[in-house]
């Protein structure tokens, strides 16, 4: 297999992987417009990403970051379902040695230096309802788009 077609076949996966990820992402791309919005949301030229979905050119790995998050998927999974990277790489990336744990209030009032009772109850408070917006169902992407418009 030459280089030449290696890079057609990744091509053709990746506007394959934004064709059936993009609907689930709120995107149809066959309306007016939509293409446009993805790469708004994408942060990328609209002639970039028709020629991605014409199978005309590959972008750089680092430009598909932002098309990964505009579609809501892992930036590995869109580097690996379009054949950039070999899906055995992301088993010898770095895993962290420790994994995180979920941070507290109190923790996190003593890193922000709070101190007093009522101080201590707000970040409790903020930090209550911030785990509350992060459990529900996220609809940004037509907010961003229209904010970027």
């Amino acid at each position: 297999m030459t280089g030449s077609h290696a890079m057609d076949t990744g091509i053709e996966a990746l506007a394959a992987y934004v064709r059936h990820h993009a609907p689930s992402a709120g995107y149809n791309l066959d309306a007016w417009g939509e293409q446009a919005r993805l790469a708004r949301a994408a942060d990328m030229d609209s002639g970039t990403l028709a020629r991605i979905l014409a199978c005309q050119r590959m972008p750089k790995p680092d430009k598909l970051w932002p098309l990964a998050k505009a579609l809501g998927r892992p930036y590995s999974e869109l580097l690996v379902e379009s054949q950039i990277i070999p899906a055995d790489s992301l088993a010898h990336m770095a895993q962290p040695a420790v994994p995180s744990l979920p941070i507290t209030a109190e923790v996190l009032a003593d890193q922000w230096g709070v101190r007093d009772a009522k101080g201590r109850e707000l970040v409790h408070d903020m930090l209550d309802r911030l785990r509350m917006l992060a459990q529900q169902p996220r609809d940004d992407h037509q907010g961003s788009a229209e904010a970027h418009g």
